[in-house]
C-alpha cells in the first residue's frame, strides 16, 4: 500500500496526500485495528489557510464526533481540527520555549491557538504570566477551556481577536518575551513584537518558512530578511540570533523554521 502522510492528533488521525477511495479506506482500517485509541480518520483536502488557520478535512472512517483531547507532555488540548490549529509536530518546540522562561517572566503571544505554547510555558514556569491573543473565536473557546483543563488560570489570560488591533493598544513595551508562531504574518508581526519588548530588552519566538536547498538553514539570508523588515518599518536595533532550527518540513525545500532573537542583551 502506497506510504501516506499523516499526524495524529488526540483520537484522529489525519491523511495528507492523494489516493483513491478504495486506497484511503483501507489505509484507514489498517491504522484503526493497529491503534485501537484512533476512533476517526480524516483526509485533509485542503492547506491550513488564513488567521484563523484552518482547513478542510473529509471523514474517512470512524467516530463522527470530531472533538478530541490531544495529550503532551503531561497536558492535555481539547480542540477539533476542523474549526482550530494544532500541530503535534509542534510538541518539542513547545517544550523549547517553555524551558527557557525564567521566574516572573511576561510573556505575550500573539497567535495562540487553542493554547499550547501558553500552557506548556505555565506549567513549566509557574511563576510567569502568559498573556495569549487568538482571532479564531472557537479557538478561544477551546483556549479557556484548556486553560481550565490544565489548572492555568492564574498565569494564562485570553484575549479573542486580532492581535494587530489589540497590542498597540495595550502591550507596547511590557512583555519581556515576544511568541510569533504563526508563519503567514512574520513579517507583519516582528517590527510590532520588538515594540512590546519592555526597554527594548527581551527574546522574541520567531517562525517563519523558507525555501532550503539543503538540510541547512542559511543564517545569512534570515539576517538579510530582518533587515529588509526594518528597511521597510524605517527602525533600526541591535540584535542577535541566539538559537535557529527546523522544525519541520512543509513540502519538499520547504521549511518551518524557528529564529529565537535576542535584543538588548
Amino acid at each position: 500500500m502506497k506510504a501516506l502522510a499523516f499526524e495524529i492528533i488526540g483520537s484522529i488521525l489525519i491523511v495528507r496526500g492523494s489516493a483513491n477511495d478504495r486506497v484511503l479506506k483501507e489505509y484507514a482500517e489498517e491504522k484503526m485495528n493497529k491503534h485501537p485509541y484512533i476512533k476517526t480518520v480524516m483526509l485533509q483536502t485542503t492547506k491550513i489557510q488564513g488567521q484563523e488557520r484552518t482547513r478542510e478535512l473529509k471523514l474517512l472512517l470512524g467516530n463522527k464526533n470530531f472533538e478530541t483531547i490531544h495529550r503532551e507532555h503531561g497536558n492535555q488540548y481539547l480542540l477539533n481540527p476542523l474549526d482550530t490549529f494544532f500541530s503535534p509536530r509542534l510538541s518539542f518546540e513547545r517544550q523549547r520555549i517553555a524551558s527557557l522562561v525564567k521566574e516572573n517572566e511576561i510573556v505575550l503571544n500573539f497567535f495562540a491557538g487553542v493554547g499550547p505554547f501558553s500552557i506548556a510555558i505555565a506549567k513549566k514556569q509557574k511563576s510567569s504570566l502568559i498573556h495569549s491573543i487568538e482571532i479564531n473565536e472557537k479557538s478561544c473557546n477551546y483556549m479557556r477551556k484548556n486553560i481550565e483543563l490544565n489548572n492555568c488560570e492564574d498565569n494564562v489570560i485570553v484575549y479573542c481577536g486580532d492581535a494587530f488591533d489589540i497590542v498597540p493598544h495595550k502591550f507596547l513595551n511590557s512583555a519581556n518575551r515576544v511568541l510569533l508562531p504563526l508563519p503567514l504574518e512574520s513579517k507583519r508581526s516582528l517590527p510590532l513584537a520588538i515594540e512590546c519588548l519592555e526597554g527594548g530588552i527581551g527574546t522574541i519566538h520567531w517562525q517563519i518558512t523558507d525555501h532550503l536547498s539543503s538540510k541547512s538553514i542559511d543564517l545569512n539570508g534570515v539576517t538579510k530578511s530582518i533587515e529588509e523588515i526594518f528597511a521597510r518599518e524605517n527602525v533600526s536595533f541591535e540584535y542577535i540570533i541566539s538559537e535557529h532550527r527546523i522544525i519541520r518540513w512543509i513540502a519538499p525545500h520547504i521549511a518551518h523554521i524557528a529564529i529565537d532573537i535576542e535584543l538588548g542583551r
